[in-house]
């Protein structure tokens, strides 16, 4: 019987083939390639090892945003510790908020934050002793010194805690329980 595609199997694989994949080789021509590929190894590890170590450390002053963490305008990751502003709360993001305002008041809030954050060069937590719905601690929060629940507060980007919480999808008004204070964001001229 004849093979189908014109060699026979044993032509195919026979020694004296003049493919240079099938031809084989003596061992000692083996033990030579093989020697001179553990030779080329060594000489890439000696190269790796030959070229002096430096510090893979950024010289650049130590930036707050490596201990905090900014989730939303008043809840944060401090030092690994989900913590929550206990004197101001700030509009929620998107997936929290209740209206298009609150969203976009929460965007901008965030971002305000995070560049405190970023240019900031101490962080303190003082926590109540109290958590949150969700098991945050409670605190107060001090960049620089400065309070920035506070300071959220009198800038008008965030309300004081309240029950009911404030609501940032109502009518302004003066008197809102814990509402900022309307003269924070009012831009009236001269």
């Amino acid at each position: 019987m004849r093979p189908r595609f014109g060699r026979s199997r044993s032509a195919v694989l026979s020694p004296s083939s003049t493919s240079p994949r099938l031809r084989r080789r003596s061992p000692a021509a083996a033990r030579a390639r093989l020697l001179a590929l553990a030779g080329l190894v060594a000489l890439g590890l000696g190269a790796c090892r030959a070229a002096p170590e430096k510090p893979l450390v950024h010289n650049s002053p130590a930036s707050l945003t490596d201990r905090m963490l900014v989730l939303n305008a008043d809840t944060y990751v401090i030092d690994g510790r989900h913590v929550r502003l206990s004197n101001a709360s700030t509009p929620q993001s998107t997936l929290h908020s209740r209206c298009w305002a609150e969203a976009l008041l929460a965007a901008d809030e965030v971002a305000y934050v995070r560049d405190l954050v970023a240019h900031a060069q101490t962080v303190d937590f003082k926590p109540t002793g109290k958590v949150d719905e969700y098991n945050r601690d409670l605190g107060l929060v001090a960049l620089d010194g400065a309070d920035l629940g506070d300071q959220l507060y009198q800038m008008g980007m965030a309300a004081r805690l309240t029950d009911p919480r404030f609501d940032w999808c109502q009518p302004i008004s003066r008197q809102a329980n814990g509402a900022p204070p309307i003269a924070a964001v009012a831009k009236l001229s001269p």
